[in-house]
C-alpha cells in the first residue's frame, strides 16, 4: 500500500474513533505526554474539543505507569483521551479504567489487548511506521480532521510534533509526515527555505541564537552569552546593526552566513555530526519560528516541567519564552559538564555505555545529555543514562543510539528489560530512543539485563 492509501486507511479508523468522542456528553480528560510531540498532540485535540464545545480539561505527564493509571481511575471523568501515550499500556488501562478510553498514539501497540470501551487509533494498524512516518501529533491531527473541518488550521503542529520526535532524518520528512508537510505548504502555514539551520534564525538576536546553540555543543559558548558574543566577534560578525538593533541570523549577508556556517559545520563534524544537520531546508512557521526551533522550545517547556506553557504557545501565546530557554540551556550545559566529569565511573561494555548519574543530573534532561555525549564522548553506538526521579523511589532511564539502522529496536528491548525487573517497572519507545522507569536500586540489574538482550 502506498502512503496515500495508508493515510486513507488511518483516516477511516479515525472516523470510527471520532464518533465515540462526538457522542460523549460528559466530562472528557485529555492525558498527553509532556514532550514536544505530546504537547502538539494535546494542543490539537484541545483545540478540536474547543471547536466542538465539549466539557474537557487537559493534563501532561512524563510517563504512563500503573500509579498514574490508578490515580486517573479515581477521578470523575466520563471519557479519557490518551495522546502520544497509552498504546503500550493497554492491559493496565483495561484493568483499572472502566469509562470509555480513546488512545491516540504512534508507539508500537499492544495488539493482544482490546475491549468494548476502547477506541484505539494507531498508525501500525494501518501499516504505517510510527517511528519514522508519523508522530503522535500527526495521528492526533488525522483524528481532529474527522472531528472538525476547522482542525485543518492545526496541521503545522503535526509537523512540529514530528520534528520534536526526531522524525526528520537528514532534514527531510518521510511517509505521512511528507504528505502533511505538502498540505501545510499548500495552506501557507509553513514556508520552506535553504540556509543555516540555527535555532532563532528569525526570532532572536544572533548572539542569543549562538548562546542557545546545542547542536553542536560548543564549550564556553553554548549557554554562555559573553562567550557567544566573543565567538562572533572573532569571526568578524557584528551583533548590532547601524541603527543600534540586535542582528538576527536572517539579517546576515550571504558571506557572513557562509563564514558562520563553515565554523559551525566543522565543529559539528568534530563532535561526530554531519554537515546536513546544520545546512539544509528550513521550515518557517507563520509565528516566525522554524519548525525545528519551535519543537525545541516546546521540549524545553516539558523538560522544565511547564508543559502548559508549551500548550499556550501552540495556541498562539509567545511571551516569556526566553526565560524558559535560558534556564533549560543552562541545565543542559551543567548536565553535560557533570557527565564528562563522571567519565571514569561510566560502565562500558562492547555494546553500550551506561551513565549512572543518580541525582547529579536532572531526570528531565538525562536523555538530552546522553544524546550530546554520543556525538563526541561515547564510542559505543548505544548510551543509557540513569537519573533519580524526585521522591526517591524510582529511577528514570533514557536510552539513545547513534543510528536507528542497527537492527536493534531499543523500545522493545527496554520494554522486555522493565518487564523482567518487575516491581512496577515499565518502559518502551522507538528503535532509536527509548525510556523506562525502574525501582531505585535496580540500576545494575537493568545494565546486566539490557546488555544481555542486546
Amino acid at each position: 500500500m502506498d502512503a496515500k492509501r495508508k493515510v486513507q486507511a488511518l483516516a477511516d479508523m479515525a472516523a470510527y474513533v471520532a464518533q465515540a468522542i462526538q457522542k460523549e456528553k460528559g466530562h472528557i480528560k485529555i492525558v498527553s505526554h509532556f514532550d514536544a510531540d505530546g504537547i502538539c498532540a494535546g494542543a490539537i485535540i484541545y483545540k478540536t474539543l474547543e471547536y466542538l464545545c465539549k466539557d474537557f480539561e487537559i493534563t501532561f505527564i512524563k510517563q504512563l505507569g500503573i500509579d498514574e493509571i490508578i490515580e486517573l481511575s479515581h477521578e470523575h471523568n466520563s471519557m479519557l483521551i490518551f495522546a502520544d501515550i497509552g498504546s503500550g499500556q493497554l492491559s493496565q488501562i483495561k484493568e483499572h479504567i472502566q469509562i470509555p478510553v480513546v488512545v491516540v498514539d504512534h508507539h508500537p501497540p499492544d495488539t493482544s489487548c482490546t475491549w468494548d470501551n476502547l477506541y484505539h487509533l494507531n498508525p501500525y494498524h494501518a501499516g504505517i511506521d510510527g517511528t519514522n512516518e508519523i508522530s503522535g501529533a500527526g495521528v492526533a491531527y488525522i483524528l481532529a480532521r474527522s472531528l472538525s473541518t476547522q482542525s485543518k488550521k492545526q496541521i503545522d503542529l503535526a509537523i512540529v510534533g514530528a520534528a520534536g520526535d526526531r522524525q526528520c532524518p537528514n532534514g527531510k520528512f518521510l511517509g505521512v509526515n511528507q504528505l502533511l508537510l505538502e498540505d501545510a505548504e499548500y495552506a501557507g502555514v509553513i514556508r520552506c527555505e535553504k540556509g543555516l539551520k540555527l535555532f532563532g534564525r528569525y526570532t532572536r538576536p544572533l548572539h542569543k541564537a549562538i548562546e542557545y546553540c546545542n547542536n553542536p555543543f560548543i564549550e564556553n559558548v553554548s549557554g554562555n552569552e559573553s562567550g557567544a558574543v566573543q565567538f562572533l566577534s572573532e569571526l568578524g560578525i557584528t551583533v548590532i546593526d547601524k541603527k543600534g538593533n540586535w542582528r538576527r541570523l536572517c539579517d546576515l549577508t550571504a558571506d557572513e552566513e557562509k563564514k558562520l556556517s563553515t565554523v559551525l559545520v566543522v565543529e559539528n563534524v568534530a563532535c561526530g555530526g554531519r554537515a546536513d544537520e546544520l545546512i539544509g531546508t528550513i521550515y518557517k512557521l507563520k509565528n516566525d519560528y522554524d519548525v525545528m526551533e519551535f519543537s525545541s522550545v516546546l521540549n524545553a517547556c516539558g523538560r522544565q516541567e511547564n508543559p502548559l506553557f508549551g500548550l499556550k504557545m501552540c495556541l498562539g501565546a509567545c511571551g516569556g519564552v526566553e526565560d524558559i530557554l535560558l534556564e533549560y540551556r543552562k541545565k543542559i550545559a551543567k548536565g553535560v559538564s557533570c557527565a564528562r566529569n563522571m567519565k571514569k565511573s561510566f560502565v562500558v561494555t562492547d555494546k553500550a555505555t551506561y551513565i549512572i548519574a543518580s541525582s547529579r543530573i536532572d531526570e528531565n534532561i538525562i536523555g538530552t545529555v546522553i544524546s550530546i555525549l554520543l556525538k563526541r564522548d561515547i564510542k559505543t553506538d548505544i548510551c543509557v543514562g540513569f537519573g533519580c526521579v524526585k521522591g526517591g523511589k524510582w529511577v528514570k532511564v533514557s536510552v539513545r543510539s547513534k543510528s536507528k539502522a542497527k537492527g536493534v529496536n531499543l523500545g522493545e528491548v527496554v520494554r522486555k528489560v522493565a518487564a523482567d525487573i518487575g516491581c512496577g517497572a515499565f518502559g518502551g519507545g522507538h528503535s532509536g530512543a527509548a525510556g523506562a522507569k525502574i525501582p531505585k536500586g535496580s540500576d545494575m540489574r537493568f545494565v546486566k539485563l539490557f546488555d544481555a538482550f542486546l
